[in-house]
C-alpha cells in the first residue's frame, strides 16, 4: 500500500514547539498508510528548501501550526495584534496554489495559538483554524481528522502514474502534445494543431495530418489528452487537467 505523505508545518523555535512537532510526526507515522514530513528531519541544509517545496509538492494534506511570534504595532505605535510564523503562512499559501492549479481537493488541519491574528492569504483561505490546547488534546483531534478525511494519492504515486502513460508515447505524439500545448492546451481544434506542427516543428502536410491520426489512437489509451467530436466545427484535443503539471514538465524538457 502506498503511504500517503501528510506535510507538517510545526514551529521549532521553542522545546515545547520541537515537541509538539516531533509527537504529531510520531502518530501520523503510526496511522496504517501514512507517512509524515516534518522539517526538522531534514539531514541537508542545502537541499532545506527543495525539500520543503517537494514535501508541499507531493503532500496529501497538512497540519500546520500557528505559533505566537511576536506582537506587531502599526507606525503610529498601535497594537496591530500578534503574528504567527511567516514561513508557516507561506507553506499554507503555497498549498493553497497547489491545489487551485491541480483542481484538487487537498484536506488542511491547522492549529491557532489564541492571541495570534490571521493575515494576507490567510484571511481568504478557508482554513478554519482550531484553537490550540494541551498536546494530548492535539493529538486526539488529528488522530480523528486522518481516520474521518478522505486524502488524494500522493504526488509520488501520480508521478509514477503518469510517467508510466508518457512512455507509451511514441515521439512523434509527443510532439503533437507540445504543439497542443502551443495552441493553448484547451479545447485546441485539431487544424490548428496540424498548422503548428508543419509551420514550428518543420512537419510536411500529410505528415502532420499522419501524426494526429496516429496520437489519436495513444490518447485514447493513455488519457493524457482528451479528444473532442465537433461534428460542426471540427475535432478538438485539450489537455487532461490531471496531468497538466506533469506534461508541462515533459514538454519543457523536449524543448
Amino acid at each position: 500500500m502506498t503511504e500517503k505523505l501528510i506535510f507538517v508545518s510545526c514551529g521549532q523555535q521553542t522545546a515545547e514547539e520541537k515537541n509538539l512537532g516531533t509527537s504529531v510526526k510520531q502518530l501520523v507515522d503510526s496511522q496504517p498508510g501514512y507517512k509524515a514530513y516534518l522539517a526538522e528531519y531534514v539531514q541537508s541544509l542545502d537541499a532545506l528548501a527543495t525539500n520543503i517545496f517537494e514535501g508541499l509538492r507531493k503532500c496529501s494534506g497538512l497540519i500546520s501550526f500557528l505559533h505566537d511570534r511576536g506582537l506587531v504595532t502599526t507606525q503610529g505605535h498601535k497594537e496591530w495584534g500578534y503574528r504567527s510564523s511567516v514561513w508557516v503562512n507561506q507553506e499554507i499559501a503555497i498549498l493553497a496554489y497547489r491545489k487551485q492549479f491541480e483542481g484538487i481537493e487537498i484536506p488542511i488541519l491547522v492549529f491557532k495559538d489564541d492571541k495570534v491574528r490571521l493575515e494576507g492569504a490567510m484571511t481568504s483561505l478557508i482554513v478554519n483554524p482550531i484553537p490550540m490546547k494541551s498536546e494530548s488534546e492535539i493529538l486526539k483531534q488529528i488522530e480523528s481528522w486522518l481516520k474521518s478525511t478522505e486524502f488524494p494519492l500522493s504526488s509520488s504515486t501520480n508521478d509514477d502514474r503518469f510517467l508510466s502513460k508518457w512512455k507509451k508515447l511514441s515521439s512523434t505524439s509527443r510532439t503533437v502534445i507540445s504543439a497542443l500545448l502551443d495552441e493553448g492546451g484547451t479545447n485546441v481544434k485539431e487544424s490548428s494543431i496540424k498548422v503548428c506542427l508543419r509551420e514550428d516543428y518543420a512537419m510536411e502536410k500529410n505528415e502532420a495530418s499522419k501524426a494526429i491520426l496516429d496520437a489519436r489512437g495513444e490518447f485514447t489509451n493513455t488519457d493524457l489528452v482528451k479528444l473532442i467530436h465537433n461534428i460542426h466545427s471540427g475535432d478538438e484535443m485539450s489537455i487532461n487537467p490531471t496531468w497538466e503539471w506533469y506534461i508541462s514538465r515533459e514538454v519543457k524538457k523536449l524543448k
